[in-house]
């Protein structure tokens, strides 16, 4: 199987279709492929949003950048995942998001024509967009929320109490894998990296998680919940 082709029936675009059903797509809109180095933007609010890109390789950053220069990682988005889709048929012109790569990562660009094109072609594709971009709004609703929450400790709880609920594969399983170092994870949710780890260490002392590097065991779901309540 083509390795590309894998790629693609794992992005929500192309979810049910087979391999074949995706490579006649991919004849009829000629996309064009693209490797961006390390450190480099994709999107940014200065561009016109007039395409989406389906990551093939790499790891990016959706940043929200405000005007007194502070970064807050809304999202980490790897292989089989589409940027850009959110504004693509906003009524704004431009890229609401900076997308940034953290490594050297390959993109398949589909122009906002020829991804109407493609609806036409299949209206599951066009159900599949719109599942996509209503995943998003669900996952920045999350992120407000997690903002929204006055102490560390709550936006971890947070944080992990969502993870296990809602993007955890292996529902009999207590134990997260952060998509993200904890210097991204203290960026998400806007604290400092030593104020993270300080709270972490409490919550480890008092029985409730343990964690070696980006692995967190919850050890008392019940306890980590409640700390949402209090």
């Amino acid at each position: 199987m083509n390795h590309k082709l894998s790629i693609l029936q794992k992005c929500t675009l192309f979810k049910d279709k087979s391999c074949n059903e995706i490579e006649a797509f991919l004849l009829k809109i000629n996309p064009k492929e693209e490797t961006i180095a390390k450190n480099e933007t994709i999107f940014s609010p200065v561009q016109i949003a007039d395409r989406i890109g389906i990551i093939l390789s790499g790891t990016v950053d959706v940043q929200k950048i405000f005007p007194n220069g502070k970064v807050i990682i809304v999202e980490r988005k790897r292989a089989s995942e589409m940027i850009g889709e959110s504004s693509i048929f906003s009524k704004y012109k431009y890229y609401s998001d900076n997308i940034y790569t953290c490594k050297t990562t390959t993109v398949l660009f589909i122009k906002k024509s020829d991804l109407i094109r493609l609806f036409t072609l299949d209206n599951q594709v066009m159900l599949n967009f719109l599942e996509s971009t209503s995943n998003s709004m669900l996952m920045l609703k999350h992120k407000i929320g997690i903002l929204s929450l006055d102490s560390i400790q709550e936006k971890i709880s947070g944080y992990l109490v969502h993870y296990l609920q809602y993007e955890n594969h292996s529902k009999d399983t207590n134990i997260v894998v952060l998509p993200f170092s904890k210097k991204a994870w203290a960026e998400y949710m806007d604290v400092s990296r030593s104020s993270l780890s300080r709270e972490l260490r409490k919550l480890e002392a008092e029985g409730i998680v343990s964690f070696q590097k980006r692995t967190i065991t919850i050890t008392d779901i019940d306890r980590l919940s409640k700390i949402l309540s209090l």
